[in-house]
C-alpha cells in the first residue's frame, strides 16, 4: 500500500505540472474509490490527501464534499478517527444488505450487525454525510422490506441500489454457470426497484438518478451527491490510480489496469495511459444517456448547441416514438425525461436515441 500512495500522489504532481488542464483547475470535491480505500492506514490515508491536494495546490478548505468509500468490517474507533484527521467528510458504505445468508451468499466479509453498528459509529464519532449501497433482484430468501426498513432506520441521509447483475469471469458469474448459484430473476428485480421508489417517495426522498435517492434537507433541497452529479453533468474529473479515467475538453484517458506496471510507470515518472478524442457524437451521446438517467433528464436544444444536433435531428421517428409510448415526458424549461416506473429500463429508451455512426455498414 505504501508505494501505491506514493504513485498516486506522483501522478498527481505529473498530470498538474504537465497540463494546463489539470493545473489551472478549480476542484470542488474528492472521492476516494471504488477499490477498498478504508483498508489503507491512517496515515497512509492522510498522505495520500495531503498529497494529492498539495500537488494539485488545492487547499483543504476550497473542498466542499470528500467521500471514502468503505467497507463495513473496516469503520472502528481507530479509522474513523483517522479519517477525520485526514479530511473526510462523508462516508460511501457498501453494505449490500442486511440479511446474513444474502451477504454470505454475495461473499461479503461484514455481517448485518456490522454493518448496522458501523454507520451508527461514525456518525457519532463526527461523519454525518453518509451513504450506503443495497443491492435488489438477488435470489435468495432476504425479504426485500426489511432491507430497507433497516436501512432508514440508520442515520444515513443518501442512499443508492443497484440491481445483483452476474458478469462472466466472477465468482458469481462462474457459480452461475456452472449452476451452484440461481441467476436473478427479471420480475423479482423490477418489483423491488419499483417496491423502493414508492417506499423513498412516501419519505420524501429525492429519486434524483436512476440508482440514488437524496434525503431531505431541513432548510429545503436535498443531500445530492455532488462528486457524482458532476459525472452526470458531463463536467471534467481528474482521475488518478490504476484503472482510473479522467476526462477534460475533449480528451479522455484511461490509466493502465494493472498495480505493476502502474507502480513500475510511476517510479520512472511516467505516465501508462492510453487516451481517446472524443467526436461531438461521442459527446452527445454521453450527454443522452447520463442526461436520461436523471430526474432533470436532457434538454434537446442544448445537446444541438453543444454537440451539433438535437435528438428529433439525430432521428426523428425513433424521437416521435419515444414521446407517443410515454417513455418521455416533457419536464420543466424544455426539458425531456423518463418517467420513474420505466427508470429500470432507461438504458434502452436512451440507445434508442443515440446518434450512430453514418459511415458504419450493418452486419450481413
Amino acid at each position: 500500500m505504501e508505494p501505491m500512495v506514493e504513485a498516486i500522489v506522483e501522478e498527481a504532481r505529473i498530470r498538474a505540472d504537465s497540463s494546463a488542464a489539470w493545473g489551472q483547475k478549480t476542484f470542488q470535491t474528492l472521492y476516494l474509490g471504488g477499490g477498498t480505500p478504508s483498508l489503507l492506514e491512517g496515515r497512509q490515508l492522510k498522505t495520500l490527501v495531503d498529497g494529492v491536494l498539495d500537488a494539485l495546490n488545492v487547499g483543504s478548505s476550497a473542498l466542499q464534499e470528500v467521500t471514502l468509500e468503505a467497507n463495513p468490517e473496516d469503520i472502528v474507533p481507530e479509522k474513523v478517527g483517522a479519517w477525520l484527521e485526514a479530511g473526510i467528510t462523508r462516508l460511501s458504505i457498501g453494505v449490500q444488505s442486511f440479511h446474513n445468508d444474502t451477504l454470505h451468499w454475495m461473499n461479503r466479509a461484514h455481517d448485518g450487525e456490522q454493518a448496522k453498528n458501523g454507520i451508527r459509529l461514525a456518525h457519532e464519532m463526527g461523519i454525518r454525510h453518509i451513504t450506503m449501497d443495497l443491492i435488489y433482484g438477488v435470489p435468495t430468501d432476504r425479504l426485500w422490506e426489511e432491507d430497507m426498513a433497516q436501512a432508514l432506520d440508520l442515520p444515513i441521509e443518501h442512499l443508492s441500489a443497484y440491481s445483483l447483475t452476474v458478469e462472466p469471469n466472477t465468482v458469481l458469474g462462474t457459480r452461475v454457470s456452472k449452476g451452484h448459484a440461481t441467476k436473478p430473476c427479471d420480475e423479482r428485480t423490477v418489483l423491488e426497484y419499483q417496491a423502493l421508489c414508492e417506499r423513498m417517495l412516501t419519505l420524501g426522498w429525492d429519486h434524483y438518478e436512476t440508482s440514488n435517492w437524496a434525503s431531505p434537507l431541513p432548510t429545503g433541497g436535498h443531500h445530492h451527491a455532488m462528486h457524482n452529479s458532476a459525472y452526470w453533468a458531463g463536467l471534467p474529473y481528474l482521475g488518478l490510480g490504476p484503472g482510473a479515467h479522467g476526462h477534460h475538453d475533449e480528451i479522455r484517458y484511461a490509466n493502465v489496469s494493472n498495480n505493476p506496471r502502474y507502480l513500475q510507470a510511476l517510479g520512472k515518472g511516467l505516465l501508462l495511459q492510453e487516451e481517446e478524442v472524443l467526436t461531438p457524437r461521442d459527446r452527445y451521446n454521453e450527454s443522452l444517456m447520463t442526461g436520461l438517467r436523471t430526474a432533470r433528464g436532457i434538454h434537446p436544444e442544448s445537446l444541438r448547441t453543444n454537440w451539433g444536433k438535437s435528438p428529433a435531428e439525430v432521428d426523428g421517428m425513433a424521437w416521435k416514438k419515444a414521446l407517443e409510448q410515454g417513455a418521455l415526458i416533457p419536464s420543466e424549461e424544455g426539458r425531456y425525461r423518463i418517467p420513474e416506473p420505466l427508470w429500470i429500463t432507461g438504458d434502452q429508451v436512451s440507445a434508442s436515441l443515440f446518434w450512430l455512426d453514418e459511415n458504419a455498414t450493418s452486419c450481413p
